[in-house]
């Protein structure tokens, strides 16, 4: 969020890799400083983010950084997270998957169109 904060994530900051921002910043910025909860419990603000992650919306830098990161965040499990930020993913995706059952299928077509990821994603779900 990953997703999760990646799904519904709504800062000021302006991130992007180009920025002198390393890896760990990045992420430290898009999932450690977020109050989840009341996020994706803002249809407004998550549908404005979604927007943008289905590519059928205006961006803003932070949701096009965060955007940018699903597919590694996917395809490591969010491998290159802390302890800290795996349990927000797992958070963020407990509510968003069964609040939002089509949206998730959709990201899943755009970020996991070969079906590669969910079963991992999922494994990571059921285990933590």
């Amino acid at each position: 969020m990953f997703l999760a904060a990646a799904l519904a994530i709504l800062l000021s900051a302006t991130l992007s890799p180009t920025n002198g921002d390393d890896q760990e910043d990045i992420y430290k910025k898009i999932f450690d400083d977020v109050d989840i909860d009341s996020i994706l419990n803002n249809d407004r603000i998550l549908d404005t983010y979604l927007r943008c992650f289905f590519n059928s919306g205006p961006c803003s830098n932070l949701a096009d950084t965060i955007r940018g990161k699903i597919p590694e965040v996917f395809s490591t499990v969010c491998g290159l997270c802390t302890d800290k930020q795996k349990g927000l993913f797992k958070h963020s995706l407990d509510i968003f998957i069964p609040k939002r059952p089509d949206d998730w299928k959709h990201i899943l077509e755009i970020y996991d169109p070969d079906g590669s990821y969910w079963p991992k994603i999922k494994e990571f779900l059921e285990t933590h």
